[in-house]
């Protein structure tokens, strides 16, 4: 009987013993699952938090890169400026006669430069829009010039618009109430005349039998319904007949100690060049 008695104590201790390394099998089971989900999860929220910073990243990175590129293409957009408006932005505070006004309304290409206080202005006419300063201009044959030149003194000034007008030769009506005087000499002949402090002079080749009173006459009669710029203090406007180079033509003026020439091939065009820079 004592037998079974120890028999049977010693199978339940071993069935007690067996129970509690089960139960710390699932503990221990249960405790690495556990640790393994947090882990788990932890990686997770890094992987996320990771993506999201790529992601933000990246998102800023394109749009910095698209704002540069608009920026840059929003620059380039504003460099198409024509001749005259490059012209104008290199000399802001001179004013120049309007290309419409240089040879009939034809496209202009226009170069500049400025040496000892002589601003010079070429225009040429052009089959194309052509920068300011173009050197395909080089070599071409100008149709205009406008010219700004400073001296030292009013009196100097004045010298140099040369004003002609000699009232001694023969009457001529030239409409509007003004009396022009007919001038020969040295093969050529001419019409001189006043209006205000303007002296024009009209002036034809004798030996191409060449008569100045018509563009006298037309001359007066064009800026009867407009406006030159005032001198101050002398003007002179030459005019010729017969077309020729952009010499050929002239309206000189002085203000105080600057003087402003303009010349044309063609005469009723230089008259308009100056009038465009009394608007």
């Amino acid at each position: 009987m004592k037998k079974y008695l120890l028999l049977f104590s010693a199978l339940f201790v071993l069935s007690a013993c067996n129970s509690g390394n089960n139960d710390s099998k699932d503990s221990t089971t249960k405790s690495t699952a556990a640790a393994t989900e947090k882990t788990s999860t932890s990686t997770s929220k890094k992987n996320s938090s990771t993506s999201r910073s790529s992601t933000n990243s990246d998102t800023a990175s394109n749009s910095k890169t698209q704002t540069s590129s608009s920026k840059t293409n929003s620059s380039h957009g504003n460099h198409a400026m024509s001749a005259m408006e490059e012209l104008q932005a290199n000399y802001p505070n001179d004013k120049f006669p309007d290309p419409a006004t240089i040879s009939g309304g034809k496209q202009i290409g226009i170069k500049a430069s400025e040496e000892q206080g002589t601003l010079t202005v070429n225009y040429y006419v052009v089959n194309e829009d052509t920068p300011f300063n173009d050197p395909a201009l080089d070599g071409q044959t100008s149709v205009a010039q406008f010219q700004r030149k400073s001296f030292d003194t009013k009196e100097t000034a004045q010298n140099e618009v040369g004003q002609t007008y000699d009232p001694n030769g023969q009457q001529v009506d030239l409409g509007h109430s003004i009396t022009g005087y007919r001038n020969a000499g040295a093969g050529s002949s001419f019409i001189t005349w006043k209006e205000g402090n303007w002296s024009l002079a009209v002036r034809v080749n004798n030996l191409e039998q060449e008569d100045p009173v018509p563009l006298a006459k037309q001359t007066v009669e064009y800026l009867e319904g407009t406006f030159l710029p005032v001198p101050h203090d002398a003007g002179q406007i030459s005019l010729r007949v017969a077309p020729g180079d952009y010499q050929s033509n002239s309206v000189v003026w002085q203000n105080n100690q600057t003087v402003y020439t303009i010349m044309n091939a063609d005469s009723m065009s230089s008259l308009k060049m100056a009038v465009s820079m009394a608007k």
